[in-house]
C-alpha cells in the first residue's frame, strides 16, 4: 500500500458516505493497483493494523526494547534514547539489533505510575551507528508507530498470551524480561500481540533529525581527551566562494596546537561537537598571530546562547563571528542551525553593509580524531537566501 492512500486513511477517522468510499477505492486503484477493501469498514471507518503499516517489510529478527527515556536514569545516566527515532544500547551486553530489524517498545513498570509495564509502540531499524570506544551504538529509527492502545500488564491479551520464543511462567512475569533490557522475539509473538492492533504514526519520524543527529556525535569520546597538535585539515577551494581576505582556502596544513591550553579539556572528554571547536579555534589562532586581533572562545567563556562559537575582532575594529558545525560524516551540508544561530547570522548579514560584523560557518566534516585529518567548508557569508532551510520541528499553540 501506498504511503499517500495510507495518510488518507490514517487522517480520515470516519468516511461519511458510500460516494467518498467509493473515491477513495478509485484513487488508491488508480494510483498504485491496491484494492483496499478491507481497510475500509462497511459503516465508513477506516481502520489501519500493524500488519498492515509493516507490509512489505521482512526483517531478519524481531525484539522488544525497554525505553530508557523516563526513570531509568539508574539504567543509564547519560543514555540518549530518542523514542520513535533512536534507541541507544551497548553492543558489548547485546549485539542482536541489525538494520532492518522490527521492534516494539516496553516501558517498565518501574518507569509508569501505577508499576505496571506496558508496550505502547514501535518501528523498524533504519540503521546502527558506529561503536563509540565504551560500545555505545545508536539503532536510527524508521517506519515509526505508537498503538492507540498500549497494551498494559494485567489485561489478558498479554497475560493469556502463549509465546514461543520465550518461556514464560504461568502467573509471573519474574526472570522473563533481559536485565539489559532488549528481549528477541519471534514473528509469531511479535503479530501475535500487536498485529491486529490500530496504531498512529507519531509526529517526527524523519530519521536522522536534528535530535539523533547530535545524539549520535555526542557518542563520541576519546580515551584520554582531544589534542589538536599534529592534526592534519583539508580546506576546500571554492572559486565562487567569496572569501576573507586573510583566509587560506585551497591548502592542507598542519596545526601546531601551540595557541590552545588544553590542561582544562585533557581531564574531560570532549563531543565532536567541542573537538570541532578547538580545531578551529587553533586554526584562527595561527592564522591570524601576529595581526593584532583579539579572538574569543565564546562557547567557553559565555556558553552556547550567543549563537556563535568564537568571536574575532580585528585590529581595524571588526568583528567577525564564527560558528563550527562538526560531523565525523562526509557530507559538507546538512548541518543544523538553532533559532538564535540563525537570527544571528541574519543579524550580521543586515549590518554587514556597515562593514562592521559578520557571520562565518566553519563546516568541519570527515572529522577522525585517530587518524588527526577533517576537511573543512568555510562559508564566510551565511545568507539563507543561498541555502535551502528545512524545518525539523514545530513549536504548536492553541488558536
Amino acid at each position: 500500500m501506498t504511503k499517500g492512500i495510507s495518510c488518507v486513511l490514517i487522517c480520515s477517522e470516519r468516511i461519511a458516505t458510500s460516494g467518498q468510499r467509493d473515491l477513495i477505492r478509485l484513487i488508491a486503484r488508480e494510483s498504485s493497483g491496491v484494492n483496499i477493501e478491507n481497510y475500509i469498514h462497511p459503516k465508513g471507518e477506516s481502520r489501519m493494523t500493524i500488519r498492515d503499516y509493516l507490509d512489505g517489510i521482512n526483517p531478519e529478527q524481531y525484539h522488544i526494547f525497554d525505553s530508557h527515556q523516563e526513570g531509568m536514569a539508574d539504567r543509564g545516566v547519560d543514555h540518549q534514547d530518542r523514542d520513535y527515532e533512536a534507541y541507544s544500547y551497548n553492543v558489548h551486553k547485546n549485539n542482536r539489533p541489525k538494520p532492518g530489524d522490527v521492534f516494539l517498545y516496553r516501558r517498565p513498570g518501574k518507569s509508569t505510575a501505577n508499576r505496571k509495564f506496558n508496550i505502547y509502540g514501535g518501528g523498524v531499524i533504519a540503521e546502527i551507528t558506529e561503536p563509540d570506544r565504551e560500545g555505545n551504538v545508536l539503532a536510527v529509527i524508521t517506519s515509526a508507530f505508537r498503538l492507540k492502545k498500549p497494551i498494559e500488564q494485567g489485561e489478558p491479551r498479554i497475560e493469556l498470551f502463549q509465546w514461543t520464543s520465550k518461556e514464560k511462567a504461568p502467573g509471573s512475569w519474574a526472570h522473563f524480561w533481559s536485565q539489559y533490557g532488549m528481549n528477541v522475539i519471534d514473528e509469531h509473538d511479535f503479530y501475535g500481540l500487536v498485529g491486529d492492533l490500530e496504531y498512529v504514526v507519531p509526529g517526527n519520524t524523519n530519521p536522522w533529525g536534528a535530535g539523533v543527529y547530535e545524539a549520535s556525535e555526542a557518542m563520541w569520546s576519546p580515551a584520554t581527551g582531544f589534542d589538536v597538535s599534529g592534526f592534519h585539515v583539508d580546506i576546500d577551494d571554492n572559486s565562487e566562494q567569496k572569501t576573507d581576505p586573510t583566509s587560506q582556502e585551497g591548502e592542507a596544513r598542519t596545526l601546531t596546537g601551540r595557541h590552545v591550553d588544553f590542561e582544562k579539556i585533557q581531564k574531560a572528554n570532549a563531543s565532536v561537537g567541542k573537538a570541532g571547536e578547538l580545531l578551529v579555534l587553533e586554526m584562527l589562532q595561527e592564522q591570524y598571530e601576529g595581526t593584532g586581533a583579539e579572538i574569543e572562545y565564546s562557547a567557553e567563556k559565555q556558553g552556547d546562547g550567543c549563537g556563535y562559537d568564537i568571536r574575532i575582532l580585528t585590529s581595524d575594529n571588526k568583528e567577525i563571528r564564527v560558528e563550527v558545525k562538526t560531523t565525523t560524516r562526509q557530507y559538507v551540508d546538512g548541518f543544523y542551525l538553532t533559532p538564535r544561530e540563525l537570527n544571528a547570522a541574519r543579524q550580521c548579514l543586515y549590518e554587514e553593509a556597515s562593514k562592521t560584523k559578520k557571520y562565518m560557518i566553519y563546516r568541519v566534516y570527515n572529522f577522525d580524531a585517530k587518524k588527526k585529518t577533517a576537511n573543512i567548508k568555510i562559508y564566510d557569508r551565511f545568507d539563507d537566501k543561498d541555502f535551502r532551510l528545512a524545518p525539523t520541528c514545530w513549536k504548536v499553540h492553541i488558536r
